[in-house]
């Protein structure tokens, strides 16, 4: 599974918008490296670089490389599970035999058919625009493992997915 992006929270302690973060991201079980730019002059000016006014524009929140400026809470999450996909939780939609990845208004899926007491998974698919970013292994590790937990058998025919389970089976 590809590693969660350095989380790095630009604030002060006396901030409540600070705290206010700081409880979403452990909410969230997110490692973050809070950074006070009122007592850490390294820290303000790392974050005077990431703006050309070069103010001290907190709390700004980055996530790898991207910078959320004092984001709602529902902004943050949408950045976040775009960002960190494997943190969605997976679900199992046994009546249309469909695994789906939701990540922000669109959703990631694998569907497969039951024969025999077995789950055979068909087809895996990423929407375009979020291709490119490891969902698509995280859509198959989440569902093999989540196929594990029901006490199911998969048995994979979609090559993408028989690649990534042979990786999963391996580690």
């Amino acid at each position: 599974m590809k590693a969660i992006p350095l989380i790095k929270l630009f604030g002060a302690a006396h901030c409540h918008k600070t705290h206010y973060y700081k409880l979403i991201l452990e909410e969230l079980k997110l490692p973050y490296l809070f950074l006070d730019v009122e007592e850490d002059e390294h820290a303000a000016k790392e974050l005077r670089l990431l703006y050309e006014n070069k103010k001290l524009n907190y709390p700004t929140i980055t996530i790898g490389s991207k910078k959320l400026r004092n984001p709602y809470k529902d902004e943050l999450i949408k950045w976040i599970y775009k960002l960190i996909p494997q943190l969605i939780p997976i679900q199992h939609d046994q009546e249309n035999e469909e695994f789906l990845l939701p990540i922000n208004e669109e959703i990631a899926r694998i569907t497969y058919y039951t024969k025999e007491n077995k789950l055979y998974l068909t087809h895996s698919e990423v929407p375009y625009n979020l291709r490119g970013r490891g969902i698509g292994s995280v859509l198959v590790e989440k569902t093999l493992k989540k196929i594990e937990e029901e006490g199911l058998c998969a048995i994979a025919v979609c090559p993408f997915i028989k690649k990534i389970q042979r990786v999963v089976m391996n580690k």
